[in-house]
């Protein structure tokens, strides 16, 4: 779904007092050149950190802060408000509003807003490391998720006090990304809830002297969109990437690599512990037979000829070991993208292969968006058309959620 397919989507941004209120400003403003439509309203504290004019010129419409706020009170504006919503989003969410959340208490508009609503809820919590650890602020935020609300972060890092721990709320681009996903799909599957997942993502870079190597282009972009989404639900995900310009998910375990061989030595030792494994990475075939210490001098030299030898190739192997998780494996391809990915799916023993035509810099791997075909080792097949990564991702996911469906009936 393009940006143009959100327009005139309606989102209501609750915003409550903590010092990551700031960053809320840009979440309204990414919304926003989604097409998205939104709505702010603010808690009392919240207004002590960010003024509601700033948001107001952010959203281009008006902010509620008060149950008797707004020029027609007696239209029970938490009731229209709620009415209106596609999308309820709170961030920051603190542990007082989250508590309130989970306890039913509505005691101003924001609280009284998420009661009267019944459209999707996200909520992105930010405190410190000990109130986030705190077996009460645990207790409710386990009540939300059985309420279906979905959850976003936190991330781990700097807090407001100085400290370093779980607390940190997930930056803009996080928030942005669940909340699209959200509008495009409704209340998230928790259909990965407490399992294990491990996942593949970017290049490998195959050194052949301190400052030279061999790699390919790819951004690592759709595997950090698959362990986003596993996260949204409800996966322990442990993301294996090479090297990547991106920043990890929220909630997710990265563990960077560089070379084939540093990959393969993590996914193994992760692999024992998945529920679910897919190996997205674009790991070099080839790697340098005898790489060197010092970088080489070009000297007189007109050419340079290298000797490479083969990597190991970390899908087939996982595909042999026995136990192994539920196995997906991603083929790029330049031509006959079916017909390889089926040959590939049963040489290496996966469970489901996916397939992308590599096409350019705009599709595939470097791109912001992909095209694939899903096959599954039943015979069934599902051809997704060019459509941004995140949105890929998605779809994955619920073809894999539906092949394990069919596999335990």
């Amino acid at each position: 779904m393009s940006s143009a397919s959100l327009e005139g989507k309606r989102v209501v941004l609750v915003v409550t007092g903590g010092i990551a209120a700031y960053k809320a400003c840009e979440v309204v403003r990414r919304l926003r050149d989604h097409r998205v439509i939104v709505r702010v309203a603010m808690t009392a504290a919240a207004t002590r950190f960010v003024t509601p004019l700033t948001f107001a010129a952010l959203s281009g419409q008006s902010v509620m802060t008060s149950l008797f706020a707004g020029e027609r009170p007696e239209d029970i504006p938490h009731v229209r408000w709620a009415e209106w919503a596609e999308l309820v989003c709170v961030a920051p969410a603190t542990a007082d509003f989250i508590a309130k959340m989970a306890h039913g208490v509505a005691d101003d508009f924001p609280s009284t807003l998420y009661l009267a609503n019944a459209a999707p809820t996200l909520v992105a919590p930010a405190m410190e490391d000990d109130m986030y650890r705190h077996a009460a602020v645990q207790r409710n935020l386990a009540t939300l998720e059985q309420d279906d609300v979905a959850t976003v972060g936190p991330a781990t890092g700097s807090l407001a006090s100085g400290r370093t721990g779980p607390g940190r709320m997930s930056e803009p681009d996080e928030i942005v990304a669940a909340a699209l996903r959200t509008l495009r799909h409704g209340v998230i599957n928790k259909d990965l809830d407490g399992q294990r997942v491990l996942i593949t993502a970017g290049p490998t870079y195959e050194a052949l002297d301190p400052v030279r190597g061999f790699t390919n282009r790819s951004s690592g972009r759709m595997g950090f969109e698959l362990a986003r989404e596993a996260v949204l639900r409800g996966g322990r995900v442990t993301l294996v990437a090479g090297p990547s310009r991106l920043a990890a998910p929220a909630g997710v375990e990265l563990r960077s690599v560089q070379s084939a061989a540093d990959m393969q030595r993590e996914v193994l030792s992760a692999a024992n512990e998945s529920d679910v494994a897919i190996l997205c990475a674009a790991v070099c075939d080839f790697t340098p037979l005898d790489p060197v210490d010092e970088k080489l001098k070009k000297g007189d030299r007109s050419c340079l000829d290298v000797a490479m030898v083969r990597t190991t190739d970390i899908l087939a192997t996982l595909g042999k070991s026995d136990p192994r998780p539920f196995l997906v494996g991603f083929a790029a391809e330049s031509s006959d993208v079916r017909e390889r990915t089926a040959e590939k799916m049963a040489g290496k023993n996966c469970d489901m292969m996916v397939g992308n035509r590599v096409q350019g810099a705009e599709v595939g791997m470097g791109g912001f968006d992909n095209e694939v075909v899903i096959l599954d080792r039943q015979g069934g097949e599902e051809r997704i058309e060019r459509l941004p990564k995140p949105e890929v991702a998605t779809r994955i996911w619920g073809a894999i959620g539906r092949y394990r469906e069919r596999m335990n009936s």
